[in-house]
Order: C-alpha cells, then sequence, then structure tokens
C-alpha cells in the first residue's frame, strides 16, 4: 500500500512539472507525455489489481445481539476444509484459508478478472465478554455463520474505606 502511495505522489509530481514544462517550446514535451501515460497506466493497473479489490476479503457481517455476537463470512467457492478459525486469549478471532482456481486459465484471454483466489486472513477483535467455549460455527451455501454468547459484565466493585 505504501508503494502504491508512493507511486501516486511521484507520478502526480511528474505529471504536474510536465504539464508545466508543455508550453510548445521545451524539446522534451513527447517525452515527458509519454511517461505521464506510463504513469497514469501504472496507476490504474494497481488500482484494479485483486490484491487491492481483495484488501478486506472475506467479506463480514458483524451483528452485536443483546446476548450473542454474530459474524458471517462471505467464503463463496471455498472449500470447508480450506478454513481455519480460531481464537486466542486476547479474544482476537482468527479466520485463515485459501480459494482455489479449478482449472488454471490464461491471463490474456480475460477482459477483467476480479474473483478473488488464493490464500487469506482476517482478524477480529471481540469484546471481552464473550464465552468462547460455547462458540458455534455453520457453514452453509458458501456462508461461515459465527455465533458466541456473550457473558454479564462484571462490574468493578468498590471497597469503602474508612478514614480514621
Amino acid at each position: 500500500m505504501k508503494k502504491l502511495v508512493s507511486s501516486l505522489l511521484l507520478s502526480s509530481l511528474l505529471a504536474g512539472s510536465a504539464f508545466a514544462a508543455m508550453d510548445g517550446t521545451n524539446p522534451y514535451d513527447a517525452d515527458f507525455a509519454r511517461m505521464n501515460q506510463y504513469f497514469n497506466s501504472l496507476i490504474e493497473s494497481h488500482l484494479s489489481s485483486s490484491a487491492l479489490n481483495n484488501f478486506s476479503y472475506p467479506r463480514t457481517d458483524i451483528q452485536d445481539a443483546k446476548d450473542k455476537i454474530i459474524l458471517k463470512f462471505d467464503l463463496a467457492g471455498v472449500d470447508k476444509k480450506n478454513i481455519k478459525l480460531s481464537i486466542d486469549d486476547n479474544k482476537i478471532l482468527t479466520l485463515k484459508g485459501e480459494k482455489k482456481e479449478s482449472k488454471e486459465e490464461k491471463s490474456k484471454d480475460f477482459v477483467k478478472k476480479e474473483i478473488f483466489y488464493g490464500e487469506f486472513q482476517k482478524a477480529i477483535q471481540l469484546p471481552e465478554n464473550i464465552d468462547e467455549s460455547k462458540l458455534e460455527t455453520k457453514f452453509e451455501n458458501g456462508i461461515l455463520t459465527v455465533t458466541i454468547p456473550k457473558t454479564e459484565i462484571k462490574k468493578p466493585k468498590a471497597k469503602i474505606i474508612p478514614i480514621k
């Protein structure tokens, strides 16, 4: 992402200097125009790359109900055996997996390719008042549903200290 931002800044600076110098007196006008076209195509190709489009893959719905947290992950096309779900001591739920292509296709045949294939990982910080021992999962029609019951929030007890 940092490289993309750096490329954007560099290209905007170069484009600005290229257009400022294109008054017809500069012998490098054609070179600046070609360079500007190159940077624009470079930026466009990065903005439409699958890595950037799938930055938040898988899409997730999180519902905070009164007595439970419900998470739904859109995992269309992902085989159940390629999904791993874990929760650590800090109440971070981590979903890892891989979506595999059924056959190798030549990218030159595509006009546009937006379907994500490859490994993915998503981590979600859960609240402290959950009971992960009663966590339930269901994988149906490409949707992984994770239901985690909430526990009662323990209110801190204040001890009254007598003043002498």
